[in-house]
């Protein structure tokens, strides 16, 4: 009798499919429109151009095109912010990096979101943060300049954050010394001005390796070598406690539906495997062409948050 019943019910639940009376998912047919990326930084520079190469190779996934949208400021704090008020359908996502999440909202009250307000869902590349120093200087290894630090030199560093500034400071502290940080514009003008001799050090994302021998390597900040510069110590290497690993991810807003949520992934992950993005990416950027899984890129930002809260403590902020 129970089988009859269940037969019934089955029979019901196919006519109603095949009247069209049963509603299919509402995303089944994801993306019907254009996707827009959300860049946080402005047109031209390393995030832009992995969106674009990586947003191209998407569409062909994807069938339908992928918008770049330049939302400039405060090392992707306004395109984050911005992100915050998007419908959670997956036709808008994002694209910064790690410390976006992971400093920022630590550093500033005015920063409305945290790392647990978005979901990642890939990363292109891994920055390449090093100090660096120009060809003549008399630092060639970390140690020279520690030296020279405990020995009363006073010692310049170029710099355009606030994340870094932390860091350095904390170093320099470590040591006993005082650190001047030489605000700067970015990355090309701290190796115009290492290179000139105008200060004695200054920080590099990856850019230093444009420059070839003009500039030295004289540590990387992350927890792993540099890839171009496997001979020079970490910070972790030379006794401090600190590491943090930085990334170009895309994010996105929380609640996106799980099937959606897969096939951007599938999407972007993709794209940024793709031969070609990865020869850019390798070849001419200089980053090595790193594709993280989403649980792997909240992993990294729980580290660096971590690590920011910790420098944060200890410089009494």
């Amino acid at each position: 009798m129970t089988q009859l019943k269940f037969s019934g019910a089955m029979r019901r639940v196919a006519t109603a499919l095949t009247l069209g009376l049963v509603a299919t998912p509402a995303f089944a047919d994801f993306p019907e429109k254009p996707v827009t990326v959300l860049v946080g930084f402005g047109a031209g520079g390393g995030t832009d151009t992995l969106a674009r190469l990586i947003g191209k190779e998407a569409e062909a996934a994807l069938g339908q095109p992928v918008v770049i949208e330049n939302v400039p400021g405060g090392g992707g704090v306004v395109a984050a912010t911005k992100l915050m008020t998007a419908e959670p359908d997956g036709y808008t996502i994002g694209m910064a990096v790690t410390s976006t999440f992971s400093y920022a909202p630590l550093a500033s009250d005015s920063v409305k979101y945290d790392a647990d307000t978005f979901d990642y869902l890939t990363s292109a590349a891994k920055l390449q943060n090093a100090v660096v120093a120009g060809k003549d200087s008399p630092f060639n290894t970390w140690e020279d300049v520690v030296a020279a630090g405990k020995g009363g030199q006073k010692i310049s560093f170029g710099s355009s954050s606030p994340a870094v500034n932390l860091m350095m400071g904390y170093v320099a502290a470590q040591d006993g010394y005082e650190m001047k940080i030489v605000p700067t514009k970015g990355g090309a003008e701290i190796m115009k001005d290492v290179m000139g001799g105008h200060i004695d050090m200054g920080w590099s994302a990856g850019i230093h390796q444009r420059f070839g021998e003009d500039v030295k390597v004289l540590v990387a900040a992350g927890n792993d070598r540099l890839v171009g510069s496997s001979d020079v110590p970490t910070f972790k290497e030379s006794g401090y406690d600190i590491g943090d690993d930085t990334y170009f991810l895309f994010f996105a807003p929380k609640g996106i539906p799980e099937d959606v949520f897969q096939k951007l992934y599938d999407a972007f992950s993709s794209g940024a495997k793709n031969a070609d993005v990865v020869s850019m990416v390798e070849g001419k950027m200089g980053f090595p062409s790193t594709v993280l899984t989403p649980d792997e890129l909240r992993e990294n930002v729980a580290n660096s948050s971590a690590i920011y809260e910790k420098l944060i403590a200890a410089a009494g902020n």
